[in-house]
């Protein structure tokens, strides 16, 4: 939801911390005709190895970009922001930053009722038996070669990948590391792109920044 925290931008202002990204805190509201306002704000936690860091800032403005998207507002969702707090708190000191974003977002789709299909046909049920599988958002996941003609959102992605994917939502922690870390965060994006039918900068420039590093690796 939305709220306004009036006079945050003065200097000695308690509501300046509190008003930032990624902060969290205990806030009071009121509410008028047309907006909230914040009255009141008790800090929690600034997560300060985040800010300290740009590769984790980046990777927990994109987590937080797509709750923002797909939760519904005004409606309170406790397992979500459980998942987020421990998403955020595990990005700070996380050796494996990508790990922890694609298991929060594999979760994230398990949460909200859009996981896909990864680990077999969506559908026959077949197991993946392609080095390079096609998968569909429209679709809702893998489809072997004879069932993915219709479908003009198709790539191509390598099984590994799908099989990795598959098994994070029944993981109550991030693992400690897989391999195809930026490989399983490409994978993911179209299918939140399907989902909320919009742009999404945050996880765009994630993205770019990590194929740019993959291609600086290469060289």
């Amino acid at each position: 939801m939305e709220a306004i925290a009036r006079g945050a931008r003065k200097a000695g202002s308690r509501l300046t911390g509190i008003s930032e990204p990624l902060f969290r805190a205990r806030m009071t509201l009121v509410r008028t005709k047309k907006n909230y306002y914040v009255t009141q704000a008790q800090p929690l936690q600034s997560f300060r190895k985040l800010r300290e860091d740009y590769e984790r800032l980046s990777f927990a403005l994109a987590v937080t970009e797509l709750f923002a998207e797909v939760l519904p507002e005004h409606h309170a969702e406790p397992t979500a922001y459980d998942l987020l707090l421990k998403t955020m708190e595990a990005l700070e000191t996380h050796e494996k930053p990508y790990c922890v974003s694609c298991w929060c977002q594999m979760k994230l789709m398990q949460i909200t009722g859009y996981q896909p299909v990864l680990g077999e046909s969506v559908v026959t049920g077949e197991p993946i038996r392609q080095a390079n599988a096609l998968v569909s958002p429209e679709a809702g996941g893998y489809l072997e070669p004879d069932n993915a003609g219709q479908y003009r959102d198709k790539f191509l992605v390598k099984a590994e990948v799908l099989n990795i994917l598959s098994k994070l939502p029944s993981l109550e922690e991030p693992p400690p590391n897989f391999k195809f870390g930026t490989e399983c965060l490409q994978a993911i994006f179209p299918f939140w792109v399907h989902i909320i039918h919009k742009r999404l900068p945050a996880n765009e420039a994630l993205l770019a920044e990590l194929r740019s590093d993959e291609n600086q690796r290469v060289q």
